[in-house]
């Protein structure tokens, strides 16, 4: 599933994508990030809900899930926190790739010396999550792939898995 909030001209800006088993929801005592936010499917999913009222009990009567659940909580924020200084520190090359390390690390199928992020990705996509338009991502993908940090294919990316910056290897 892909988050994203959309800005007043409607530019989209992916906050986050979750894969299977991740949670998404407001409750009146914390947050997961959801406020504002729109969710779309990248491939076919089953969602399940609950009310507040149910969450609560599940979690209560269940420590081990309470923690798991802070934990995930924890991990969201730590991305939030790493994303902030990839936005502040890096140019928008360093960005691209920082976020294809991140997508392969969570999503990536081995595959020789590179790591295949394992959905279709389009370079709007990745603008959209980086905040930045298609052009100017394709240029920075161009020089990737001319360093031979990734690899394009139709909707595809590949990682290179021994790049410092990926936990690919």
């Amino acid at each position: 599933l892909r988050l994203y909030k959309l800005s007043e001209d409607g530019k989209q800006f992916t906050v986050g994508i979750l894969a299977t088993g991740n949670m998404f929801g407001e409750l009146e005592s914390f947050s997961l990030g959801t406020k504002r936010v729109y969710m779309e499917t990248m491939e076919p999913s089953m969602l399940c809900t609950m009310s507040e009222m149910q969450f609560e009990e599940l979690l209560s009567g269940r420590p081990k899930l309470a923690m798991k659940f802070m934990k995930a909580l924890s991990d969201r924020l730590s991305e939030r926190d790493e994303l902030l200084e990839q936005l502040a520190f890096k140019d928008l090359k360093g960005r691209t790739l920082h976020l294809l390390a991140l997508l392969a690390d969570r999503f990536g199928m081995p595959d020789g010396e590179y790591t295949t992020i394992d959905f279709q990705l389009t370079h709007q996509e990745v603008a959209n999550m980086l905040g930045a338009t298609r052009e100017a991502v394709s240029v920075a993908v161009r020089e990737l792939v001319k360093e031979g940090s990734i690899r394009t294919r139709r909707m595809s990316i590949q990682i290179k898995r021994s790049l410092p910056c990926s936990g690919t290897s």
